[in-house]
């Protein structure tokens, strides 16, 4: 999978809030292949095989509360699996606060939407750097909000509590594709790692 929770892949890369979808006509435009991060380390992007959208359900739950830390103090909270429809905010405010951000070189924002650790590791300098190669391609993929994402394979909660959401969104000519991973934070989900990226939209 082929822009920052900055860790895995780039436009390729590894980085919530609620809101209606709002139906905005805009002209998507795209310009080759971008690079996005996650936690930790930007990677490059990676050649992306052809995906087959799975039908959407709603996040599983983990099997057993999960921990969270909360201002150095840990608290035991039982981890809530978004919907199907908060799943799609969720992902969509993300993907609009990293487009906004390569807009406007200013990453703040999306710093601001991560978890602490996330915020730990990347400044918004280093962010701008990870997405610098979108933001010089300059990429608007703003139209996904006209778009339900469509997932390759289920989001669901993990031993940590984590939630995964790997899709891609069916915008043309180049299709809009994301693995991000979210945390659990005093009850709200916060981002944890990013990676985003662009693919030709397959005929």
């Amino acid at each position: 999978m082929p822009g920052a929770l900055a860790n895995q892949d780039l436009i390729r890369n590894r980085l919530p809030a609620w809101r209606p979808v709002s139906r905005l006509a805009a002209v998507l435009v795209f310009f080759l292949i971008g690079v996005a991060p996650r936690i930790g380390v930007a990677q490059a992007p990676r050649p992306v095989a052809p995906t087959q959208p799975v039908a959407p359900q709603p996040a599983r739950p983990a099997p057993a509360p999960a921990q969270t830390q909360v201002q150095g103090q840990v608290a035991s909270a039982p981890v809530v699996a978004p919907d199907y429809e908060g799943l799609v905010i969720l992902i969509a405010n993300t993907l609009i606060a990293l487009n906004q951000a390569n807009l406007t070189d200013n990453y703040s924002v999306l710093r601001e939407l991560g978890a602490p650790d996330f915020q730990k590791t990347n400044t918004t300098r280093r962010l701008g750097e990870i997405f610098a190669d979108m933001r010089a391609r300059k990429l608007n993929f703003a139209p996904i909000v006209m778009f339900q994402p469509k997932f390759v394979r289920q989001p669901e909660i993990d031993a940590r509590g984590f939630i995964r959401t790997t899709g891609f969104y069916e915008t043309a000519p180049l299709q809009v594709h994301f693995d991000l991973v979210f945390q659990s934070v005093a009850g709200s989900w916060r981002l944890f790692e990013i990676s985003v990226w662009t693919a030709v939209l397959r005929q």
